[in-house]
């Protein structure tokens, strides 16, 4: 009879197994929820105001299910790190994704910028729109604090990720699925004296809205700012990863 030998697996079997597996409930729930509606064009002429629609009390269900479930996984990350080296530097770069990514918590110096609705009232449809916050403001700002040099970014304390957009539906902004409404609160990380020259400067964008009313814009430079993890879909359809040539 033939003698039966043992196999010896890697420390890093196991906690790589229970990241996959929470992984898996992860994507799970991503793919639950519903597609992103089309967003409206940059261009489009400011819509009138209406009243604003009730808030759903899904989206903060779910939200909270997704930071619990990426919370596990940094838990079992943190967990691997104390088995070996090995699995220590696979931990580190797995945090490094995360942040890149912006899956995680972080804080920095930074800039806040309030965005609200002017106070001043018109018969005309066409100024009274030019009154109003609406998403392709958002938009503009928030390129605009990336191309000078923003880290990360949130709005209304939704941190935005790659594939974040912006629509309006009356008074009503919509970042991704989660509506928000005057005043929007953008928040950046990166440095503060660069962000805050850039954003203030004439000529830009800010300060053609405040040629309008200066109370709808407001710029503070911030010692610490905190932004939350990203907690939106993750979920993608048609990008692979390219296996690496032998």
């Amino acid at each position: 009879m033939a003698k039966l030998t043992n196999t010896t697996f890697p420390q890093w079997t196991a906690p790589v197994s229970a990241i996959a597996l929470v992984f898996g409930f992860l994507i799970a729930a991503a793919m639950r929820m519903p597609a992103d509606p089309a967003t409206s064009s940059l261009y489009a002429m400011r819509p009138s105001t209406s009243t604003p629609q009730p808030i759903g009390a899904g989206i903060d269900e779910r939200d909270a299910e997704i930071k619990k479930l990426r919370d596990q996984i940094t838990e079992l990350q943190d967990a691997m790190a104390n088995q070996s080296k090995q699995t220590a530097v696979l931990n580190s770069n797995l945090q490094e994704v995360k942040l890149f990514a912006g899956l995680t918590e972080v804080s920095g110096p930074g800039i806040e910028i309030l965005l609200r609705d002017s106070k001043q009232k018109s018969g005309d449809v066409d100024v009274i729109n030019q009154y109003n916050v609406h998403d392709r403001d958002v938009l503009v700002v928030v390129n605009d604090l990336w191309m000078s040099g923003a880290e990360a970014i949130s709005v209304n304390g939704h941190r935005l990720a790659k594939n974040s957009n912006f629509r309006c539906e009356g008074p009503v902004i919509y970042v991704g699925r989660v509506p928000i409404a005057s005043p929007v609160r953008i928040s950046a990380i990166g440095d503060p004296e660069t962000l805050y020259g850039a954003m203030s400067m004439q000529g830009r964008y800010l300060d053609n809205i405040k040629k309008t009313d200066p109370y709808m814009v407001e710029i503070t430079k911030k010692e610490k700012v905190v932004l939350q993890g990203y907690t939106g879909s993750t979920e993608l359809n048609f990008t692979k990863t390219v296996e690496a040539k032998q």
